[in-house]
């Protein structure tokens, strides 16, 4: 009995059937078997010159076979191979398999591989993430959804708010009190400030899903941010007074003045956003600072409040979109979200940190106008 070639062993050690073409669909096994092989091997079949049709074996390998015969009649040396497939053993277990048509010489050869333990494991990777593509998918679906419901209840506030101001310009022609007079002002100074709100939120949505504008706004045109911070102040006062809570604008001595690289309306609703924020998480008797700190080239604006403080777990998401803070009656997560986006256009930066007496410093940089 002739020795088999030491490759035999080396190439079934490999997970390797290698089979020797007979004539067309019949083929011979020209080594060793791998161990793989005694789950798919044909009843009474003998290792020693028996004949296989490994389509009967392997269907998938039926079509491959046909490729494989146009490749070993053109006579020329090469190899051809097939894309990997899966069967499924008696014992129910399932395989991956790879094979090669190969032609050396006058011979024709087909190599069917097991694909063994590490493609498993690289498969099983891909699959998990084409899984996790398709989740993510779906989850910016879902966000593209709310994104345009938010946008839809925005843009419709706008109707009613509209009437709002019709009547209250009407009531301030009527014969009012000094009192009513002033209630009436506050009233339509409220509501064109929320109509100016409602417009910057339109713009961000505009901004954040249309071409980015990166022009800055014109520096001769720059706002007194101590200015803006003092009116803003000044009209959520009546708010401020009724939760028991003082808000006071915190200067370095000496300055009156600060302008800054931003729109005066977008600073505006900067200070609303982050006063409003403040005031919410503020216990009654506690109070809020508005502070300013000129830099070389920046103003530090920082909101300080007495709350609990941002949650460890918020606080890395903290300037997303829909993230609120600990207070479950907080409002759709925007806030913060419009004050990031809008600064970072200025080509300032925002953040947050703790007070070191209790509560939040809520900051940002700004590009200083001299």
């Amino acid at each position: 009995m002739s020795k088999r070639p030491p490759y035999d062993e080396l190439m079934a050690a490999c997970s390797i059937l290698v089979l020797e073409r007979l004539s067309a669909a019949d083929f011979t096994a020209a080594g060793l078997f791998p161990d793989w092989f005694a789950a798919f091997a044909p009843a009474g079949f003998s290792p020693e010159g028996g004949r296989l049709r490994p389509a009967t074996i392997f269907p998938f390998l039926e079509y491959f076979l046909e490729d494989a015969e146009e490749f070993w009649a053109r006579g020329v040396d090469g190899k051809m191979v097939s894309g990997f497939w899966t069967e499924t053993a008696p014992d129910g277990a399932d395989m991956n398999f790879e094979a090669v048509a190969y032609r050396r010489g006058n011979s024709n050869f087909l190599f069917i591989r097991r694909l063994t333990t590490g493609f498993d494991r690289l498969h099983k990777v891909f699959q998990k993430g084409r899984e996790l593509s398709l989740a993510h998918e779906r989850l910016f679906s879902e966000i593209s959804k709310k994104d345009i419901l938010l946008h839809c209840i925005i843009h419709d506030m706008s109707g009613p708010l509209t009437g709002m101001m019709g009547a209250l310009e009407i009531a301030k022609q009527e014969n009012l009190s000094r009192r009513g007079k002033q209630l009436v002002d506050l009233g339509l100074a409220a509501a064109k400030r929320q109509a100016n709100l409602i417009n910057n939120l339109l713009d961000t949505f505009r901004e954040e899903f249309g071409p980015a504008d990166k022009t800055l706004p014109d520096p001769a045109q720059a706002p007194d941010a101590i200015a803006c911070g003092r009116e803003v102040l000044a009209t959520l006062q009546p708010s401020l007074a009724m939760h028991d809570i003082r808000g006071e604008v915190r200067l370095p001595p000496g300055v009156a003045s600060l302008r800054v690289i931003a729109e005066k309306s977008r600073l505006e609703r900067i200070f609303y956003n982050l006063l409003q924020n403040a005031m919410r998480f503020s216990p009654r008797l506690g109070s809020i600072g508005v502070s300013f700190q000129a830099e070389e080239d920046f103003v530090r604006i920082a909101v300080e409040d007495e709350g609990p403080g941002v949650s460890p777990d918020v606080a890395p998401q903290i300037f997303q979109k829909f993230v609120r803070g600990n207070c479950s009656g907080g409002k759709a997560g925007l806030g913060l979200f419009f004050c990031r986006i809008t600064t970072e256009q200025w080509g300032g930066s925002i953040g947050h940190e703790p007070r070191p007496g209790g509560g939040t410093s809520f900051w940002l940089r700004l590009k200083r106008v001299r």
